[in-house]
């Protein structure tokens, strides 16, 4: 899988006792375009799961090139307040949406499903939005500038 180059996104939610998490993840795609739906996998081990999956929803945040080190800091383990000096607003959901993504997608849980080590929850889409940029890739194990690619008219 490390073959298929992919986005970076931040999945972003809000527990039951208010705190906002989140974590960097490339396994997101869209399910319907009516009504919008979209799917996100998370490994039951990680932190974030249960709390997405009590909390009832979540954010994707597609992240731009120059956001290279919020991917970093939502993915390491080391980082203690991941949210630390971010600017977020809370989205219709409540769950934390990062200034200058490319593009957003706040999500109310729809369904989960087992699948291996990892649950596939599927989201509603309620609010969303984009703006300019250049999306920030993922291929091989690293980081990548797709912008050769963005922009392309044949």
């Amino acid at each position: 899988m490390r073959r298929f180059p992919t986005g970076v996104t931040i999945v972003t939610t809000v527990a039951p006792d208010h705190r906002v998490h989140g974590f960097t993840a490339n396994a997101f795609a869209s399910v319907t375009a009516d009504p919008p739906m979209l799917l996100i996998c998370v490994n039951r081990s990680a932190q974030s799961h249960p709390l997405i999956s009590a909390a009832g929803r979540f954010c994707v945040n597609v992240l731009t090139l120059d956001q290279r080190e919020v991917a970093e800091r939502f993915a390491s383990t080391a980082v203690q307040d991941r949210f630390g000096g971010l600017r977020w607003r809370p989205g219709a959901t409540g769950s934390p949406i990062l200034e200058h993504s490319l593009a957003y997608f706040d999500c109310t849980l729809a369904e989960e499903h087992s699948a291996g080590t990892h649950t596939i929850f599927i989201g509603n889409v309620i609010e969303c939005g984009f703006s300019d940029g250049t999306p920030l890739g993922y291929f091989d194990g690293a980081y990548r500038d797709f912008s050769c690619v963005t922009g392309a008219t044949k």
